[in-house]
């Protein structure tokens, strides 16, 4: 891998979270004092939970609210994802960058429960990392996003070509690598770690395992959803499904109707929570 890639330490409160979760009866008054340790944490975390696709039908104002109505192992699994967010960009240079990533994440979320096809913890963790090799090679390449611009709107075989031609590496690879490295879920890194071959997979043309197909398939639907919240502001209209959603879907056993009223669903939510804002 390229020596001049930078890939940021596991944070200390992740490394202290994770050591409170290997224990068979973690205390929950510990996840709460370790979660009001970080200012920027705390309100990441509570942002999240009331987010349009993840709140009930009333606000969480707290973190022992937050636990109470989630379960520590739900809120772990959460915090574990934002700690990632306030440790790569302390100064919340990225937020449209972060904003996109955490709205991929709530409908990774969201899918997982409609088709049950992975645990929605891990799925929400996917969502949040599935774009995290770029915030890493924007810190470690100053012609980063230069070099890249033109594969950012193309499919992942062709970013992860132009990528490994530039700079010996890929945001699929860097992706994969810190996920292991933090300790994340195994599934979530090897899912990361092979989005590209995925993508082709689906398409006929590469094999990976059922755990990675699941997983990337569901992460190309929550793409295609807020691609389509994006149009939905901008009054464009979008083109009709691609084949890869499409494949993705019928990997799914989805099917289109069902999938097209999912989408609309979701994309009302969303829409009808910024109005709220």
């Amino acid at each position: 891998m390229n020596d001049k890639l930078i890939i940021p330490p596991r944070p200390d409160l992740l490394i202290d979270i994770q050591q409170l979760l290997s224990h068979a009866n973690p205390e929950t008054s510990e996840l709460i004092r370790l979660i009001r340790r970080d200012v920027a944490l705390y309100t990441v975390l509570l942002s999240t939970v009331n987010s349009p696709l993840f709140r009930r039908q009333f606000l969480i104002e707290s973190v022992e609210h937050a636990v109470a109505t989630l379960g520590i192992q739900r809120v772990s699994n959460l915090v574990q994802a934002v700690a990632m967010r306030t440790s790569m960009d302390p100064d919340g240079r990225w937020q449209r960058f972060w904003e996109a990533a955490t709205e991929v994440a709530t409908l990774c979320h969201q899918l997982a429960h409609n088709t049950q096809c992975m645990p929605a913890d891990s799925a929400y963790t996917l969502g949040m990392m599935h774009d995290i090799g770029v915030a890493v090679m924007r810190g470690s390449f100053e012609n980063y996003d230069v070099v890249s611009g033109d594969a950012n709107s193309c499919n992942a075989a062709f970013i992860r070509r132009v990528e490994r031609n530039s700079f010996a590496t890929d945001r699929f690879e860097i992706a994969g690598r810190l996920a292991k490295e933090w300790y994340m879920p195994d599934d979530v890194s090897e899912a990361l770690l092979l989005q590209a071959h995925a993508q082709a997979a689906l398409m006929g043309n590469a094999t990976v395992s059922d755990e990675v197909l699941s997983a990337n398939s569901l992460l190309i639907l929550a793409k295609d959803i807020s691609a389509e919240y994006q149009s939905y502001w901008n009054f464009e209209s979008r083109e009709a499904l691609n084949k890869l959603v499409h494949k993705a879907i019928d990997y799914l056993a989805i099917g289109n109707h069902e999938y097209l009223d999912m989408k609309d669903d979701l994309v009302e939510r969303l829409a009808m929570a910024e109005m709220e804002s």
